[in-house]
């Protein structure tokens, strides 16, 4: 078990960890990505300890040759609603977010998209 894409999201202005955890054996792969509110002390702990900020795009992001990119769900956070990709090749895995309507949401639920689970109270 690993973790992936991680990163620091300022929604809002209210900050989460966004985390992708890797589980890995003989057949078997789950690499779901959860949402982890966090205090501004706690942000600021993690960048300087390394950890990058998520990025946003306006559009999703595209695979080429070099780099896969996977749909991973919708995010609901800070009264903003989110498509998050994990966008990884061989210098990077990270989580890119890109801002969504309702509708555009409860479309993608409904044909299978995965809810991101977001960790509400700061530990």
């Amino acid at each position: 078990m690993t973790i992936g894409a991680n990163s620091i999201a300022n929604i809002g202005g209210r900050f989460f960890l966004i985390v992708e955890v890797e589980a890995k054996t003989t057949g078997v792969e789950i690499d779901p990505v959860f949402g982890v509110r966090t205090t501004g002390q706690q942000a600021a702990a993690f960048l300087r300890a390394g950890v990058r900020r998520t990025k946003f795009a306006i559009s999703d992001p595209r695979p080429t040759s070099t780099t896969k990119v996977e749909l991973k769900g919708v995010l609901f956070a800070n009264g903003q609603i989110f498509k998050v990709f994990d966008v990884e090749n061989a210098k990077m895995d990270i989580s890119v977010l890109v801002r969504i309507n309702r509708a555009t949401a409860q479309r993608l639920i409904r044909n299978g998209t995965r809810i991101i689970k977001v960790y509400r109270k700061p530990f």
